[in-house]
């Protein structure tokens, strides 16, 4: 188990995969190599360690829910 020092966040569930090595699944498939590798680069100067791609699909699911759940809440106000 990792220390809370090393998670970035939570993790998302599993299902299937859109990519032949299982680190995108369907619901990922907007994760693109591009956008994977300017994540990296904007957030690996911020960690004490290293991050991997497993560690920027994790950054990008919590941003895109962090969003989301915004949205939804302009939605609800009157």
């Amino acid at each position: 188990m990792e220390t809370p020092t090393l998670i970035t966040g939570l993790p998302a569930p599993s299902e299937p995969s859109v990519s032949p090595d299982g680190r995108r699944p369907l619901s990922m498939e907007w994760i693109t190599d591009d956008l994977l590798h300017a994540t990296l680069a904007a957030w690996s100067p911020r960690y004490e360690h290293p991050l991997n791609a497993d560690d920027a699909v994790e950054i990008l699911m919590n941003v895109k829910r962090f969003s989301e759940a915004l949205l939804r809440i302009r939605k609800d106000e009157p």
